[in-house]
C-alpha cells in the first residue's frame, strides 16, 4: 500500500515448492521474495530478518481435527483437542506464531 493507494507487484514465479516452511526457508536464504502467512513469518519480520512488504487478501488458513466421534474418543485424543483449545483459544495468527520453530 503506497499513500496513492495500493500498488501492484509483477511476479515472475522461477520456484516452486510444496511446503510453506520450505518457501519460507528459501526466502530466509536469499532466493527471493514470497507471499506467506504473517503467522509463518512474524518472528523474521520482528528480528529484521525478513521485510514486510504489505498485506494481501489471500485464503484463510483453518487447523481441522479429523476424528471418528466423539463417543469413542481416545483419552489421547481428547487430550490433544483440549490442548488445541487452549493453545489457540481465539484462532489468531499471532497464536499460531508462538507455536512455530525456526
Amino acid at each position: 500500500m503506497t499513500s496513492e493507494g495500493s500498488a501492484e507487484i509483477r511476479v515472475d514465479s522461477v520456484l516452486f515448492l510444496s511446503s510453506l516452511i520450505m518457501v519460507r526457508d528459501a526466502v530466509r536464504a536469499g532466493v527471493g521474495a514470497a507471499r506467506l502467512p504473517i503467522s509463518l513469518v512474524s518472528h523474521d519480520i520482528a528480528d529484521g530478518t525478513l521485510q514486510h512488504w504489505g498485506d494481501i487478501e489471500g485464503s484463510e488458513i483453518a487447523l481441522c481435527a479429523l476424528y471418528p466421534s466423539r463417543r469413542l474418543l481416545s483419552a489421547r485424543v481428547s487430550a490433544f483437542l483440549d490442548f488445541l483449545k487452549q493453545a489457540f483459544p481465539k484462532g489468531t495468527p499471532e497464536e499460531l506464531a508462538a507455536y512455530i520453530g525456526e
